[in-house]
């Protein structure tokens, strides 16, 4: 009996099966099974794991994309509203000139001083040309 029990102990390590007392029904296919789940499980936890990681970060990546382009699109919008408002201001401008320019004829100035009742008296006024 004692080499029956050296053959027995040494097979143990050799099949990396659960010892059995033989009144016991052995479940070594559940215990194959198992490690077969979870060895699979763990994989495919992986790759589920990792595909979330990618999806996560193609996501981020689209948003922050999204956000870029709509601060932009705003940022141009702005610059367009100045740009119309500086015509704006510019064709109003050359409009004011040119009434002030119009306005400050030297024989306009004579006819309103005619009509108030001033005197023409050449020695006193002098015109210069401005040049634009």
């Amino acid at each position: 009996m004692a080499a029956q029990r050296k053959i027995y102990l040494e097979a143990i390590p050799k099949q990396n099966q659960p010892i059995h007392l033989p009144n016991q029904q052995p479940d070594a296919p559940r215990v194959v099974q198992r490690r077969e789940k979870v060895k699979s499980k763990s994989g495919l936890h992986m790759i589920y794991t990792m595909s979330a990681i990618c999806g996560i970060g193609l996501f981020g990546i689209m948003f922050t994309r999204l956000f870029v382009n709509t601060q932009i699109n705003y940022i141009h919008y702005q610059i367009q509203i100045s740009q119309r408002a500086i015509t704006t201001q510019s064709a109003i401008n050359e409009q004011l000139n040119a009434q002030i320019a119009e306005l400050s004829q030297h024989s306009r100035i004579m006819g309103i001083a005619n009509e108030r009742g001033l005197e023409f008296n050449p020695e006193n006024v002098i015109t210069i040309e401005i040049g634009r």
